[in-house]
This record gives C-alpha cells, structure tokens and sequence, in this order.
C-alpha cells in the first residue's frame, strides 16, 4: 500500500498545510488541488519512494526550480 504527503505552500513558498497518510493515489489528487485553491499551491509526494507525484497551482519561486529523476 501507497502512502502520500500533500504540502500547501502560499505564494511566498512557505508551507502552510500538510497532510500524510492518505493512502489512495485518486484522494491525494483531489486533496492537492483543493488545498492549490486555497492556497497558492499543492505538491503531492509519494512517502514509499519519495517521488513526486503531481502538483497544482503556480509554484512560488522561492522553491526554486523542481529537479525531475528518471
């Protein structure tokens, strides 16, 4: 079983709300890009590999850019 970590950030990049254990891939979307809308934006992480697994909204660029591994 899957476990995923959503972070909200504002726009400045600072992280505003997280959820863990959310165990269902399709729950952790939807989660992600409500929390996008209210904040400024949504990251979804996938605990067992540490992958990412999808973002909603404008990234704040204070997190700088996201580095992808294949």
């Amino acid at each position: 079983m899957f476990t995923y970590t959503i972070t909200a950030y504002n726009k400045y990049g600072r992280p505003m709300a997280v959820e863990t254990q959310v165990t269902d891939h399709w729950q952790a979307t939807e989660l992600c890009c409500d929390m996008s809308m209210t904040y400024a934006y949504a990251e979804v992480i996938n605990d067992n590999f540490q992958t990412h697994e999808g973002d909603y909204g404008d990234r704040p660029e204070a997190l700088g850019d996201r580095v992808y591994t294949f």
